[in-house]
């Protein structure tokens, strides 16, 4: 075999080493712990999401309790007024006993309307793996 025949050329890859398996192991570990920190990153934002929604359901449910309150004691008070022979008393009993349980309506939807944006779709398709 003569010189010229001879590849002198040195493969690129020989020059490039390939990393040792504790290199290796090192960044699987490295990647795996960037994944773990993103999900937890992740399951954090939605109970901070889902914590703020709660916040304003409560919000919005406990000014329609104190409407739906506020009506019932209209009411009853109301109701004693529309006793006396006058009929003034009774009209206003009817005018504030409306603008609460409309108040405790429009809050009570309110209420619902934040509950509904608390939403986890793998408790609805029961994809969670863990349960």
């Amino acid at each position: 075999m003569t010189d010229e025949h001879q590849n002198t050329d040195k493969d690129v890859t020989d020059t490039q080493s390939e990393p040792s398996p504790v290199e290796q192991v090192t960044l699987v570990l490295d990647d795996l712990r960037a994944l773990v920190r993103a999900e937890v990153d992740y399951y954090q934002s939605r109970l901070d999401y889902s914590r703020h929604v709660l916040r304003w359901s409560f919000r919005f449910g406990a000014i329609a309790a104190f409407a739906f309150s506020g009506a019932a004691i209209a009411l009853v008070i109301g109701l004693v007024l529309t006793l006396s022979p006058v009929i003034g008393p009774g009209w206003a009993t009817l005018t504030v006993t409306a603008a609460f349980i409309i108040i405790g309506i429009i809050c009570g939807f309110k209420a619902r309307k934040w509950l509904r944006k608390v939403y986890f779709p793998e408790i609805e398709r029961d994809d969670d793996p863990i349960t």
